[in-house]
């Protein structure tokens, strides 16, 4: 299907305009001139859940304003540069529901490279090979990745027992030096009681990545600054790769409720007390179950190390990294051998000493 490409042209020379990372503002690949992004602080306005948003996938061919090549972008696909000139292309969402709000970049390119090797860097067990290689030959790709951002309130009744414990004086036969003696030692027990109640947890902002291309990696850098969300401006796409959520919206919520339901759950530990929780039966009910469509920034990077192939994200404000690594099993059994050799000698230690204990008391009697 036919479609046009947002124009980003820099006002003084007509070359392109790019985001810029760390502001508000396009920059002119040509001249560098600038200009604002008219961005707009987020106010949020989440929608009811609805089990009828579908992902819409289109072919888009698009004319390339800068070399007039035809240019396809893929199902989902929302920009891109052309693969020519290196011109962005930015098209217009075609979901049912496009995205309401985006965080900008924060962190650079420099800076995620940066982060990567201090988190490389502090790996004892990764190869020493695997480190010299990627000093020279990573890269990483800024790219938006879709999302959803639920919020939700939850009410939960549960029954268990609660366990608390209490210690008894008991007598046990032993042997020292083969001899046998009887020593009294407190052993733990537990006390259970039956108990129920009920717990409640307002939920806000879980994330759900919506893009079934992302490498799995993604879910360990949650963590966003959702503090520096603002309403969508395609502008901010100039420049980026970004894709549309393909994954359907109800099943993005269903894996949001897998974590607040492991959250209620400790929830109800909490609520149990004492020493020790046993849970019979939890029962929770949502309301208020709202969603946004959104888009995060994310650098991601893959390497390939002896024929195996590893993916790296970086969160785009915070910097927190999630990767996935190879590991040098040289190095892991010189570890292991370190510690045994030091709990042989803990070991030997302690049985020298206790034998000059023993003889000791020997000579007295």
């Amino acid at each position: 299907m036919k479609f046009s490409v947002l124009p980003f042209k820099c006002p003084s020379c007509g070359s392109y305009m790019v985001s810029q990372i760390g502001s508000y503002h396009l920059v002119c690949n040509s001249c560098k001139s600038t200009k604002p992004i008219d961005a707009q602080v987020y106010v949020r306005a989440k929608e009811p859940v609805n089990e009828s948003i579908e992902p819409n996938g289109i072919v888009k061919t698009v004319d390339c304003p800068g070399c007039g090549a035809d240019i396809e972008l893929k199902e989902f696909e929302l920009s891109k540069n052309c693969p020519y000139c290196d011109n962005p292309l930015v098209t217009n969402p075609v979901n049912p529901k496009p995205p309401y709000s985006i965080l900008p970049f924060a962190i650079d390119k420099e800076k995620a490279r940066k982060i990567f090797k201090s988190w490389l860097g502090s790996l004892w067990f990764a190869p020493d090979s695997l480190k010299k290689l990627l000093d020279f030959e990573h890269k990483f790709q800024p790219v938006y990745a879709p999302y959803f951002s639920f919020d939700a309130k939850s009410y939960t009744a549960y029954s268990g027992q609660r366990g608390d414990a209490y210690y008894v004086e008991v007598e046990r036969t032993v042997y020292v030096d083969g001899r046998e003696q009887v020593v009294r030692e407190l052993e733990r027990r537990i006390n259970w009681t039956y108990v129920s109640g009920d717990t409640k947890r307002d939920f806000y902002d879980i994330l759900v990545d919506a893009d079934s291309k992302l490498p799995e990696v993604v879910k360990g850098i949650r963590n966003y600054d959702l503090n520096r969300l603002m309403l969508f401006n395609p502008s901010f796409l100039s420049g980026f790769v970004s894709r549309e959520y393909d994954k359907q919206m109800q099943s993005c919520y269903n894996e949001a409720k897998e974590y607040m339901g492991s959250v209620i759950y400790s929830d109800v530990l909490y609520s149990i007390g004492g020493d020790e929780q046993r849970v019979e039966s939890i029962n929770t009910s949502y309301s208020n179950e709202r969603y946004e469509a959104t888009m995060l920034p994310v650098w991601l990077s893959s390497f390939e190390y002896k024929g195996k192939q590893y993916d790296i994200a970086i969160n785009g404000v915070t910097g927190e990294i999630a990767g996935e690594r190879p590991y040098s099993y040289v190095k892991i059994i010189i570890a292991v051998l370190i510690v045994l050799a030091i709990l042989s000698g803990i070991a030997y230690y302690l049985d020298i000493t206790d034998g000059s204990a023993s003889s000791y008391l020997k000579v007295g009697f």
